[in-house]
């Protein structure tokens, strides 16, 4: 018997390896760096980088326009990439966003004229693999497209589950009434997951059971928040485009939940892949679950 689901999403995810030129030193969170840097290689592909980069702008700048990949940067505080070192991270490209995979990779290996960072440091593109069957996608110079196999976003479920607790791998910003919250509840994690999934869906491929996800929100009032270790790590990023310092401060920590969780699941695990809350892009709002 075929279990019923309520979403249907592909992504491709790329695993990207970067080697240091010469001795770099940069900011202990790569999610912004690293997105700026492709953007600004991308630019020459005017399809591209609209599709990618510049939904907003071409959206006549509505606020919230979701954008159809993320970023999962190298952990956090590390600064100093010697010669020779490498710097991996990750990029997931949802539905249709597929096609511009050879474009964003012909950007990547631009990024050596390009540089990271404020001192432009030179990074040489080494390879592009596919981070779950691990097939070589762009090596010396050599593309193949055929290993660009989108996977499909998994439902999975468990039976039984009493407790689930959560954690920030990176900074999670949400915000409420214009405020950044520093406390996290249920509802807010399963609003947030399941309009981010219907927004993807909706924006570019795929689908998303709409009276499914009115039916999970409003259950998920009755789920209580039992421990909440939360903090709100301090953080700026330089925006480009706006010529300022911005705020980029975040959540850390875990909170754990407990209650009938079961109908949950496939939602909490697809947060662990797409992330949750404000600037995704970058990275932010990645999460790790562990069922009880």
């Amino acid at each position: 018997m075929v279990e019923q689901t309520a979403f249907f999403l592909k992504y491709l995810p790329l695993k990207v390896t970067l080697t240091s030129v010469e001795t770099a030193s940069l900011p202990p969170y790569l999610g912004s760096t690293l997105r700026g840097a492709i953007g600004q290689v991308l630019r020459h592909d005017t399809d591209a980088y609209n599709y990618l980069y510049n939904n907003r702008v071409m959206s006549d700048n509505r606020q919230d326009i979701v954008n159809p990949y993320v970023i999962i940067p190298p952990a956090m505080d590390k600064t100093t990439y010697c010669a020779g070192e490498e710097l991996c991270f990750e990029m997931l490209l949802f539905g249709d966003a597929v096609r511009y995979a050879g474009s964003l990779i012909e950007a990547m290996n631009m990024l050596q004229g390009q540089g990271l960072g404020a001192s432009r440091y030179p990074f040489m593109l080494s390879k592009v693999t596919h981070s779950i069957n691990q097939r070589l996608i762009w090596h010396e110079n050599s593309f193949n497209a055929v290993a660009l196999q989108s996977v499909l976003l998994p439902w999975r479920s468990l039976p039984g589950v009493r407790r689930v607790t959560v954690r920030t791998l990176t900074p999670l910003r949400i915000r409420r009434d214009g405020e950044l919250i520093e406390q996290l509840d249920f509802p807010v994690i399963i609003r947030n997951i399941t309009c981010r999934i219907e927004a993807i869906t909706t924006r570019y491929g795929g689908w998303a059971d709409k009276e499914e996800i009115k039916r999970i929100q409003t259950i998920s009032s009755e789920i209580p928040t039992m421990q909440s270790n939360l903090y709100l790590k301090n953080m700026e990023r330089y925006s480009n485009r706006q010529g300022q310092k911005m705020d980029f401060s975040g959540m850390m920590g875990m909170a754990r939940f407990d209650g009938d969780l079961t109908p949950f699941v496939p939602w909490l695990y697809a947060a662990e892949i797409l992330h949750i809350g404000r600037n995704t892009t970058f990275g932010m709002g990645q999460i790790d679950v562990e069922f009880l």
